[in-house]
């Protein structure tokens, strides 16, 4: 099953109502946002919310270090990184019908998303640490170490402002920090993808 095929197959489970709440996510520069954002594309505007969570990853994270590894901040990686509660409430409030205002970010302005729509997309690596039980479907997303590093320098340095040399020294720290912390998120994806170099495989 290649992409076009993986959509389609969403977009019908969508429409004939199995999927209600669909989970997208996957360690940083995965591919998991334009996945999102395609899927998002080919559905009707009308009946769907599409939930980033990149503004539920606390700002403040530089704060705290690992135990294992007090030499490193720590990264979205890390569950601690995220303001879970407040993500699981807002998915909560769209689910029974309530209107959200997402966060303000510097790439993203904040907007409303409508309780009235029935489908909601959740996308961001939040996801893999959130109960299963909230979501319909979860599709993970990951890629080998190069593409990572291409894709983090080609979006982070264009449209998030990110320095070229702190991307560069920091992509170790990262790696290293997703074996460890975020790795073990996959296994609990209905649907495993990789997407290393020009790729599009589905594990399982």
């Amino acid at each position: 099953m290649n992409k076009r095929e993986l959509i389609n197959s969403l977009v019908s489970e969508i429409e004939l109502g199995k999927i209600k709440t669909l989970g997208i996510y996957g360690h940083g520069a995965s591919g998991k946002s334009t996945f999102a954002q395609e899927l998002f594309q080919v559905l009707d505007s009308e009946n769907v919310n599409l939930l980033e969570t990149d503004p539920y990853i606390t700002s403040g994270r530089h704060l705290v270090v690992p135990k294992e590894t007090p030499d490193q901040k720590v990264t979205a990686c890390l569950p601690v990184a995220h303001e879970l509660v407040s993500l699981e409430r807002d998915i909560l409030a769209l689910q029974a019908g309530m209107d959200v205002l997402t966060i303000d970010e510097p790439w993203k302005a904040s907007e409303v998303l409508s309780g009235a729509k029935p489908i909601l997309i959740v996308e961001g690596m939040s996801v893999g640490f959130l109960p299963k039980e909230l979501f319909d479907k979860t599709v993970c997303f990951y890629t080998n170490e190069e593409t990572e590093l291409k894709r983090r320098l080609a979006r982070d340095t264009t449209v998030r402002n990110g320095d070229a040399s702190f991307i560069l020294a920091s992509q170790q720290m990262r790696r290293e920090q997703y074996l460890r912390y975020y790795k073990t998120t996959e296994s609990m994806a209905d649907i495993l993808v990789d997407q290393s170099g020009n790729q599009f495989i589905i594990k399982y």
